[in-house]
């Protein structure tokens, strides 16, 4: 028998968002590319953001170089729009934040994937080098305890959405009932796991 399941959240119901958080008002709207693998997968924090906030599109593919929408979306409005991505030449946004030329984006691009898959999905988008591109410091800190990043600095996507938000709207204490809810959600996903197998797969984390 399978088991029941929220068609918004797309979650099974025992592990349901929706309902769990109100809509926060964000000046700057979020665009996720997401990686068709993170749409349904139970450690996806996009959706928090998804739930948790005005402003926000997503888009789900592995080559967005062929998305018809997202393409006419950054013809449109290609001088309102920054990416996050930790490119080499990419600005440091982090809780000083103040663009010299006084120019701040209206729309901000995250990529949800995986790390490798991340990097996939930015090789294949050329037009997404040609826009400001942005990077968070390292110095940030993941609560991300059940996936495994390749350095320092690399967050959850809702992590990385509300440092991003917090820095760009200058407002540093926005957005955390989101960081509160993904709390819960990889306190779930442990408890769910047993001690025994996140000490296995997860000592190096803690």
């Amino acid at each position: 028998m399978s088991r029941a399941f929220c068609y918004q959240c797309r979650r099974a119901k025992i592990t349901c968002l929706c309902g769990r958080i109100e809509k926060q008002p964000n000046e700057i709207k979020i665009v996720v590319l997401q990686h068709p693998d993170e749409r349904n997968n139970p450690k996806g924090s996009a959706i928090i953001a998804e739930l948790g906030l005005q402003k926000y599109q997503r888009w789900t593919a592995e080559d967005f170089s062929q998305h018809e929408e997202f393409n006419d979306f950054l013809i449109k409005h290609k001088s309102e729009v920054a990416v996050l991505y930790p490119s080499k030449d990419a600005i440091e946004l982090n809780k000083k934040w103040k663009n010299k030329d006084g120019w701040n984006p209206k729309y901000l691009i995250v990529i949800d994937a995986t790390w490798r898959k991340a990097k996939k999905i930015w090789e294949l988008q050329p037009l997404l080098h040609k826009l400001p591109v942005l990077r968070l410091t390292e110095e940030e800190f993941s609560n991300y305890r059940i996936r495994k990043a390749p350095k320092d600095g690399y967050l959850s996507t809702i992590e990385s959405i509300v440092i991003s938000l917090r820095a760009l709207e200058y407002n540093s204490q926005a957005y955390q009932p989101l960081l509160d809810l993904f709390a819960e959600m990889i306190d779930f996903q442990i408890e769910k796991m047993g001690e025994r197998t996140y000490l296995k797969n997860y000592l190096d984390k803690l």
